[in-house]
């Protein structure tokens, strides 16, 4: 048995399979009376078969026209969907985006901004990955990176969404008690300080610290800034914190303006060759209109 024309002739099968008559199949592809009847007659030909049996004007299908009507009928239906979708009754960003970032980010200001986007595209999984290496992203083990960064590097794409501002924070009963009778506050030397330790040796924050105290007599380190802040709402120092999140904790207190010299400008990153994907595109465009509203809470002005 030879092999159809084309998928066209499925649907022209299912046609006549479903009007009963050459005419009303013919009236349904908009071709002539004449061109269906010799395009049915070819069909049966190169077929071998006979697709319809003829009685009384009427075009009922054999076993073989029955299962090719069928056929012809899914192409329709597939056909029909995909056109659907396209014209975008059904055409909703989807899948997974993995989002990496720094702890800081994830627990402050990162969850208020997802809720909107959960609601406006339930069909987005989300999976955000804090940490503070940004080799995550290189290694594609993530498809949105949000990081602070004097100079992102220049194989991803960025976007600049804001400034992250830092400043000291001590919990409010300590302060009291390190301050004591002195009037030349911040007396840097009689309070004891908690700061990021060696795995964030390289931040800027600690090059600060380093010219007001002896790091070496520094009472507490730690490996993130949410350890450190937890540390020093439990009063047990003073610590440089990114505003956002010590102006989030009701027991600590800023001491002093901001710290304007540790500014640190916040990146949305990607690949390239991600940028075009709907969902991806769909997320950074959510984030970026979030962080801009965010923008007096980064900077903690």
């Amino acid at each position: 048995m030879d092999t159809l024309g084309d998928l066209n002739d499925l649907r022209f099968i299912s046609a006549i399979a479903r009007s009963g008559t050459l005419a009303g199949a013919a009236r349904q592809l908009r071709v002539n009376h004449a061109t269906a009847f010799r395009r049915l007659e070819a069909m049966e030909s190169r077929l071998g078969v006979r697709l319809f049996e003829r009685g009384g004007g009427r075009y009922t299908p054999t076993p073989e026209g029955e299962a090719l009507a069928k056929a012809g009928s899914l192409v329709e239906e597939t056909a029909a969907e995909a056109l659907r979708k396209v014209a975008g009754k059904d055409l909703r960003p989807s899948g997974l985006v993995r989002i990496t970032t720094t702890d800081t980010i994830a627990q402050t200001v990162l969850p208020g901004l997802l809720m909107p986007l959960r609601s406006q595209c339930p069909d987005i999984s989300l999976q955000v990955i804090a940490t503070n290496e940004l080799q995550s992203l290189s290694k594609r083990d993530a498809d949105i990176a949000i990081r602070p960064s004097s100079q992102p590097p220049e194989h991803l794409l960025g976007r600049r969404i804001g400034t992250i501002g830092y400043g000291v924070y001590g919990q409010a009963n300590a302060l009291g008690a390190w301050r004591g009778q002195r009037s030349d506050w911040p007396a840097w030397s009689t309070a004891p300080w908690i700061a990021v330790d060696d795995s964030l040796g390289q931040h800027r924050s600690l090059r600060w610290l380093s010219k007001h105290v002896n790091v070496a007599d520094l009472s507490m380190r730690c490996s993130s800034f949410m350890s450190i802040a937890h540390a020093c709402a439990g009063g047990l120092g003073l610590a440089v914190l990114p505003c956002m999140v010590g102006d989030a904790l009701p027991s600590l207190r800023r001491v002093g303006p901001r710290l304007a010299e540790l500014d640190t400008e916040a990146w949305l990153l990607t690949h390239a060759d991600l940028r075009d994907m709907a969902r991806i595109r769909v997320v950074m465009d959510a984030l970026q209109r979030g962080f801009q509203q965010k923008a007096v809470v980064l900077l903690g002005s």
